[in-house]
């Protein structure tokens, strides 16, 4: 499908991301440089202003697009180098740098979750960590995928039993999860969830024994393994 010759019922924001991401990689832009103009956009992709504005909005959340005010939008900055391009698309290797970022402040973030589960959680949350597992052993054995393993990590960020951690772990979970299943299931591929899994299985077992040091290391290395698919 041709950018701005798309079918109105198919008129979403989810089209125009695609479409700008088109424009971007089709239009010898580099880290830095100014979009066209709304204005130019509208006419281009053949679409409203509230749509474009808030496929904007999903861009400026990936990283891939900054707004200046009075200026306009900017493709980011980005340190990486011709030699470190992971993929070929600019707009996928933005993104590709801003997830490298957001699981670095997740890092951070579940390391302490870990810490605060154990000084917070009763036997009885950590039961129900271990049954979040199984059930996920349960679908890994239907299904050969461990689609649910977010749902495991927003678990850990409840049991840690403070509202502001949960509640920020969320808005990094949720950034990482609608990068993850847009441009990156090349890398969900590459995941081995046997290996998640087991992961899993050593850090519930370690928060059980109240070993945060433990605790704390096994979630690093459950979360590096994930980073390092991204450099």
């Amino acid at each position: 499908m041709k950018i701005g010759k798309r079918p109105a019922r198919i008129l979403l924001y989810e089209q125009v991301v695609e479409d700008l991401c088109l424009l971007i990689d089709r239009g010898n832009f580099e880290p830095g440089d100014q979009l066209p103009s709304e204005r130019e956009l509208i006419e281009k992709l053949n679409v409203s202003r509230n749509v474009l504005r808030e496929a904007f909005h999903v861009l400026e959340s990936r990283g891939v697009i900054v707004s200046h005010q009075g200026k306009g939008r900017f493709l980011r900055e980005s340190p990486i180098s011709g030699k470190e391009k992971r993929y070929d698309s600019l707009s996928k290797n933005l993104e590709c740098y801003s997830m490298i970022e957001a699981y670095e402040v997740r890092q951070a973030l579940e390391e302490k979750a870990v810490e605060l589960i154990i000084k917070n959680a009763s036997e009885k949350d950590i039961d129900e960590l271990e049954e979040a597992l199984q059930h996920l052993r349960k679908k890994y054995e239907e299904t050969g995928r461990t689609s649910g393993e977010f749902e495991l990590h927003r678990l850990y960020a409840a049991k840690t039993g403070s509202t502001f951690m949960t509640q920020t772990l969320e808005i990094v979970l949720n950034a990482i999860f609608d990068m993850m299943y847009g441009k990156f299931t090349d890398v969900l591929d590459a995941t081995s969830a046997e290996a998640e899994l087991e992961s899993h299985g050593m850090i519930i077992q370690a928060i059980r024994e109240r070993d945060v040091e433990k605790a704390r290391k096994l979630m690093d290395e459950h979360l590096i393994t994930s980073m390092n698919m991204f450099q």
